[in-house]
């Protein structure tokens, strides 16, 4: 037991000594240990601060804190494929103006992975919160339980997206997961697009953020769908042919969704015209490109921050990659491998 601590420990350490900043708004950590996925898959939690105790005994750290306020998300994503053939999924993430944090998974028996974290899940971006204040490292160690969207080393990439309508409760008696540890599983435990709808059928969804959430997934084979909860049932939204290109935004493309609150179909036709107009095919530059087309820069109607889109990723589900723009940024691109933990390469 001892030899264990110690083990998780040096575990601790090395991550949070790895917490690197890249730009104004993008993070990175290479994560290492384990942080108890099998354990929450089986025990099963149905809300963001049964995640936080969870994370926090995990760590063995009071400090790992999970913001349970986070709402009111916008949000675009789009599958396609470049000239060259590579299978890509491109992903807007829109909301408060915050970091980003890039983080870098190898979990024991388990898929490698990258996947991307909102800074305000861990109260990053205000000065006293700031994650350049050595005091808040400790807080990325939650870094894992809070993903939003990932790219594994099978090449399946994955996206959360909001919808402004009633949350999800399953109660069929299934284990209850909520909506960030879904998309961890999904990353560590799925090769495929098909193994990630088998995934979610296997629990009752729980989304914890007072809203409605929906994802849409690739692959390295071309493949895409899209899942999404209504009237608290499962529904998945295949390709018709082949690499047939998926579009997302923040109303159901499920009949008799709830979207009275939507919002993006004007995002989501411009995505549409635009792989229309490129005959289904697109450069990952060109596919950033439209993802800066379709981003949000306002103030909230209600609370005083501005939204914005936050990052704009481009996966490569051929070669394992992932491009980034964050803050509004698009003259700066980043570029971040499964295969390479920690190294961050700037696209001229």
């Amino acid at each position: 037991m001892k030899r264990n601590r110690e083990e998780a420990e040096k575990a601790k350490r090395e991550t949070l000594s790895s917490f690197r900043q890249v730009d104004d708004y993008i993070w990175t950590v290479v994560y290492q240990g384990s942080y108890g996925l099998d354990e929450l898959l089986e025990k099963g939690k149905k809300g963001i601060l049964g995640i936080a105790r969870f994370a926090q005994d995990h760590v063995r750290s009071k400090q790992v804190y999970i913001n349970p306020f986070v709402r009111d998300c916008g949000c675009s994503t789009f599958n396609s494929r470049t000239p060259d053939n590579d299978v890509i999924l491109g992903r807007n993430f829109d909301y408060k103006d915050s970091i980003c944090i890039v983080t870098w998974t190898s979990p024991e028996n388990a898929y490698r992975s990258i996947s991307v974290t909102f800074g305000s899940f861990f109260l990053f971006g205000k000065k006293w919160q700031n994650p350049k204040n050595i005091k808040n490292h400790t807080r990325v160690m939650a870094a894992p339980y809070c993903c939003m969207d990932g790219i594994n080393e099978m090449g399946l990439a994955a996206a959360i997206l909001e919808i402004k309508a009633k949350s999800t409760k399953q109660k069929t008696g299934k284990t209850p997961i909520i909506t960030p540890i879904a998309l961890r599983g999904i990353l560590d435990k799925c090769k495929n697009v098909d193994e990630a709808v088998e995934f979610l059928k296997q629990y009752d969804m729980y989304d914890p953020l007072y809203a409605n959430y929906h994802y849409q997934f690739a692959d390295a084979d071309g493949n895409s769908a899209i899942v999404e909860y209504v009237n608290n049932e499962m529904h998945v939204i295949r390709q018709s042919e082949k690499d047939e290109n998926l579009k997302l935004t923040n109303f159901f493309l499920t009949e008799g969704g709830d979207n009275r609150k939507e919002m993006g179909r004007d995002r989501y036709h411009r995505i549409d015209e635009r792989l229309c107009e490129c005959d289904h095919s697109i450069s990952e530059k060109d596919a950033m490109k439209l993802l800066e087309s379709c981003t949000l820069h306002y103030h909230h109607k209600y609370l005083p921050h501005m939204v914005i889109t936050v990052w704009s990723s481009v996966y490569n589900c051929t070669k394992k990659t992932m491009k980034m723009c964050a803050g509004m940024n698009y003259n700066d691109m980043y570029e971040f491998s499964v295969d390479e933990p920690g190294v961050v390469k700037k696209i001229d």
